[in-house]
């Protein structure tokens, strides 16, 4: 099938707000507190003290715009993209944890300089004294919660024990620092409004914690589903497929995933999120591509036809949504070949004309899954299909290794790939070195797009 010049999907939809425009945004909301400080009329005072109260304001101002960051807020979720929100909330997350870690040492360090035989007692003050003992216990509760975080694969909680204590503590750490900052905090005392934006900032992160508990699973219970099938796709891989349980409006987009919760109440927070591998020519049905990695993938062979399930979303921006690309590359590793499949599928759909590669990866061929339906695909589409296995079998006509330059340099007609998409998803490792061999084939950022298989 020949491909045309001017045969690209119309920008029919809205543009995703990208990464680098939600980062603006964030870093703009955030440092907007300690803007409106200088509105105050207070004395400035050295530049250390200054340097002192900026980074308080933006560090509990961090603190409070990561529930935000978090809620799955459809206003914003919706516009920029749940995997967008989590890079940033995991990002500033870690950029939080040392700023608040370095915050009592910021505030004694003269003392150390010039008395630092004072100096640990004045530490130990701030723990003892009433007036600094809530943002010491916020303290002491932030270092614990973001360890947890950084080492929440060692701690040996379960995914849903770990998200109940994640929600509980951090709810407990924002109101200790919020009050913190209304009993020491110098802008307060002078004028009352600040210390009201602080109060009226706490009250919606906590807000947003209770609707995303309460209020959001009151409108998921209104749009159930239900196991259609559940069996092995590989070696590793499990094919689910579920269905609408009543008559109620729901759409997606090729390449977004939804969060999945097996529970009988639709208020246990037991959800994971898995990416749609199916088109949305498929509803009522949905299928994914669900690959074994822990206790709650190996037990999907337990599902029963007929199980109810409940779903949130759709979510995610790994969509084809206001593209124009004259052609597509997909590039698939593992499990990653469940979004992958929706967009191929959606494209079948529509026997677009475009070049299509496909690049899919996977340790060994019993984890291959849809070469039938590959082939099938090829009749409808310019697809060139590029198989790489880290351990191939005898007689194996792919690519040996990994997804490096060299496979991805063979699939790509390098006169027109300024033009062209490339959709990458799997592990995050895969997906970072992908980005970094297409950068070395000068392929432009705004051209890649990848979602990484878990946040």
């Amino acid at each position: 099938m020949t491909a045309s010049s001017d045969s690209a999907l119309p920008a029919v939809k809205r543009s995703p707000m990208s990464y680098q425009t939600l980062l603006v945004l964030y870093l703009a909301v955030v440092l907007l507190p300690w803007v409106l400080s200088y509105f105050e009329g207070l004395a400035i005072r050295g530049w250390y003290e200054e340097l002192v109260s900026f980074l308080s304001i933006i560090g509990l101002s961090m603190m409070l715009f990561q529930f935000a960051l978090n809620a799955r807020v459809d206003a914003l979720a919706g516009r920029a993209g749940v995997d967008n929100t989590m890079r940033v909330h995991t990002k500033f997350g870690e950029y939080l944890g040392y700023l608040i870690l370095l915050h009592p040492f910021l505030i004694v360090l003269p003392r150390f300089i010039v008395a630092p035989s004072f100096a640990l007692d004045d530490v130990w003050d701030l723990f003892i004294q009433p007036e600094t003992s809530t943002g010491m216990y916020a303290w002491s509760l932030m270092l614990v919660w973001v360890l947890m975080s950084v080492f929440k694969e060692k701690t040996g909680l379960s995914y849903e024990a770990w998200r109940y204590a994640h929600s509980a503590g951090f709810i407990a750490i924002i109101i200790l620092a919020t009050h913190h900052a209304v009993t020491i905090g110098r802008h307060g005392r002078y004028n009352a409004w600040f210390d009201v934006m602080w109060v009226l900032l706490c009250i919606i992160a906590v807000a947003l914690v209770l609707y995303i508990y309460f209020i959001r699973p009151l409108a998921i219970a209104k749009k159930p589903f239900k196991v259609v099938d559940c069996h092995k796709g590989s070696a590793n891989d499990w094919y689910l497929t579920i269905a609408k349980d009543g008559d109620f409006p729901f759409d997606f987009d090729a390449g977004q995933f939804t969060w999945l919760s097996t529970s009988k109440s639709v208020f246990a927070r037991s959800e994971h999120p898995f990416s749609i591998a199916s088109s949305p020519s498929a509803l009522p049905q949905i299928s994914y591509v669900i690959r074994e990695l822990g206790d709650y993938t190996s037990q999907l062979g337990k599902l029963k036809p007929g199980q109810r399930i409940w779903l949130d979303g759709p979510h995610g921006v790994f969509t084809q949504n206001a593209r124009n690309a004259k052609g597509i590359v997909l590039l698939a590793g593992g499990a990653g070949i469940g979004p992958i499949m929706s967009i191929l599928r959606e494209l079948g759909d529509r026997c677009d004309s475009r070049p299509v590669r496909l690049i899919y990866g996977n340790r060994m061929i019993e984890q291959m899954m849809f070469l039938e339906e590959f082939d099938a695909l090829q009749s409808k589409l310019d697809l060139q299909l590029h198989l790489v296995l880290e351990q191939p079998p005898k007689n194996f006509e792919g690519h040996k290794g990994f997804i490096d330059t060299q496979v991805i340099s063979q699939a790509i007609d390098h006169s027109e790939h300024g033009c062209w998409d490339f959709y990458i998803c799997g592990p995050p490792i895969m997906v970072k070195a992908v980005v970094k061999n297409l950068q070395k084939l000068s392929i432009s950022n705004d051209r890649i797009l990848y979602e990484q298989l878990g946040f």
